[in-house]
């Protein structure tokens, strides 16, 4: 009786920690568009390798084991891991603001050579154009030809998804509408803006790095820390086999991906909102779908 009392009050004092731990997340401000995205993101990190080697992992552990629970967490661990580990994103997010200041550099150079008008140097610069962005602003340049100036920075825009991005275009679009000097500088200070943002966010990576190592290098010894008592002292894990035993293992396996996924949200590359997309632009002479025709009731 006393180990059941032992175990109720164990299971309570794990959910309260994971209920204290989600009461520090931040509040869900994303758009539904935006969060399905996410989602779409995350979906598309999961290989199928990745997948197969979980489904793997899980039955051999169920299998050594005849635990379920372990096998749950051993897959989510598989698949869960490497992304909340690596810090991907940061570095994407970083390849791709270097790539934007690289061609926007390569923009005004083309501009201040006077080799033509925008639309010209945009077509210029994709030859030349950075590896990350290059399948990108090559479609930009043949939408210049094709559809136009500002459809195509639009659609370019939509393309990079990201808010420097947005300010390049919009950038671009003022000036083509409005006319005059000083484009040639005002890109030269958005890709030196740019470039600082890329080096400070690679201090800041770097920084974080350490933190990164150590939480691999505790997971790993964790890992062999019970895979050696499940072979050699597995008589000390029978406690596990019971059905309590599984809850107190599903309660420490949620408030080890919680932590996990915490760790995540905090060290994540976040951006600012986008200035630009496809619900904050109706084109002149058009109807919003939310107005309503002349003489409607």
């Amino acid at each position: 009786m006393t180990s059941l009392w032992a175990g109720v009050i164990g299971v309570g004092v794990v959910v309260a920690l994971a209920c204290a731990s989600a009461a520090f997340l931040p509040p869900p401000t994303k758009a539904p568009e935006r969060r399905r995205r996410n989602w779409q993101r995350l979906a598309a990190r999961m290989s199928l390798r990745r997948t197969l080697v979980a489904f793997v992992a899980a039955a051999a552990v169920w299998w050594v084991t005849g635990w379920p629970v372990a096998a749950m967490l051993t897959a989510g661990a598989v698949i869960g891991v490497p992304i909340l580990v690596r810090g991907r994103d940061a570095q994407r997010l970083i390849t791709r603001l270097d790539a934007l200041a690289s061609w926007v550099r390569r923009l005004a150079d083309v501009l201040a050579s006077g080799a033509g008008g925008l639309e010209q140097a945009i077509t210029s610069s994709a030859r030349t154009a950075p590896a990350p962005l290059a399948t990108k602003i090559e479609a930009l340049a043949t939408r210049v030809r094709t559809r136009g100036l500002e459809p195509a920075l639009r659609a370019f825009a939509e393309d990079v998804g990201d808010e420097a991005a947005d300010e390049v275009v919009l950038t671009l679009i003022l000036r083509a509408r409005a006319g005059g000097r000083g484009l040639v500088d005002i890109l030269d200070a958005t890709a030196t803006a740019l470039e600082r943002e890329v080096v400070a966010r690679r201090d800041i990576e770097a920084d974080r790095a350490k933190p990164r190592t150590d939480v691999r290098a505790i997971l790993s010894i964790t890992a062999a820390l019970l895979a050696g008592l499940v072979v050699f002292a597995h008589e000390f894990l029978t406690p596990f086999n019971t059905l309590l035993g599984q809850l107190v293992l599903a309660g420490i396996g949620l408030l080890l991906g919680v932590a996990g996924w915490w760790m995540y949200l905090l060290t994540s590359a976040r951006r600012p909102a986008r200035l630009l997309g496809p619900t904050l632009y109706v084109p002149a002479g058009t109807r919003s779908r939310t107005s309503r025709p002349e003489g409607a009731s």
